[in-house]
């Protein structure tokens, strides 16, 4: 059941939908996403939401790459990366997020991001 969770987070990012984003989190959820920019952390999935997806809006290309779902012991582990393009940058970006789930929805998430990286000969 928590890998259906985790497949519909993947699928929602990569569709850039707010409502899909929102629907995986409990409505007062804990988020923290460590990125290159530092720490950030917000509480209840419409801030998780507005987050995540605010990573992406700038994308005028998003492609999902490669992800897994997966359980480690107590948490569900999920991490996808995306090719995509921003401001006619092509870039590459990976996020590991370890996540509590109770009644079907994610009630804590600890994310890792790897930033943005250009992506070395890729042509927009």
């Amino acid at each position: 059941m928590a890998d259906d969770l985790g497949a519909k987070l993947v699928a929602a990012v990569a569709a850039q939908d707010r409502a899909a984003i929102a629907a995986c989190f409990a409505p007062d959820a804990e988020f923290r996403a460590l990125t290159p920019k530092g720490l950030r952390e917000r509480s209840g999935a419409e801030e998780a939401t507005v987050l995540i997806s605010g990573w992406f809006a700038d994308s005028t290309e998003l492609d999902l790459v490669e992800s897994e779902v997966d359980e480690v012991a107590d948490r569900l582990s999920v991490w996808y990366r995306f090719e995509g393009v921003e401001l006619g940058e092509p870039y590459v970006v990976e996020q590991h997020l370890f996540c509590d789930v109770a009644g079907g929805k994610i009630e804590r998430a600890d994310l890792l991001c790897s930033g943005f990286r250009a992506r070395p000969g890729a042509s927009a």
